[in-house]
């Protein structure tokens, strides 16, 4: 089960401040619903089937907020887990995986970019032809 919950989160994709920024986007609007529902709830009577209608909003409003507070948590700890994911970040990682992934096309591969080696001793010149005049 540990193996599953494991590779569920390695499985999402890399970390980035975009999500935490839609955690936080949703942590908002649940703040809005539980607000809302206890505005609401104040203004009917006690026992009445509207006040325990919006008693339950509160319950779900809360119930999402800590849902995505935990999420937010979460993708932090991957974060840190990870490293850091800013484009800069990026950027430089890419650079230095680039150096190893033109090794390994050497090592048994012809490259696009390398000019194919040459023997020079095929190489015919105006000085080893031998003139016919």
């Amino acid at each position: 089960m540990m193996t599953q919950i494991r590779s569920f989160n390695l499985g999402s994709g890399k970390m980035s401040f975009k999500k935490l920024f839609n955690y936080m986007v949703m942590i908002f609007i649940s703040g809005l619903g539980l607000f809302n529902s206890t505005q609401l709830e104040v203004r009917y009577e006690p026992g009445t089937n509207n006040e325990l209608f919006f008693q339950n909003g509160q319950i779900i409003s809360t119930a999402f907020m800590g849902l995505f507070i935990a999420a937010f948590f979460v993708e932090i700890l991957i974060m840190k887990k990870n490293g850091a994911s800013t484009s800069s970040d990026k950027k430089i990682r890419k650079k230095e995986k680039e150096p190893k992934n033109s090794e390994k096309k050497s090592d048994g591969k012809k490259s696009d970019d390398k000019k194919p080696e040459v023997d020079s001793s095929k190489i015919i010149t105006e000085n080893n032809v031998s003139k016919t005049d």
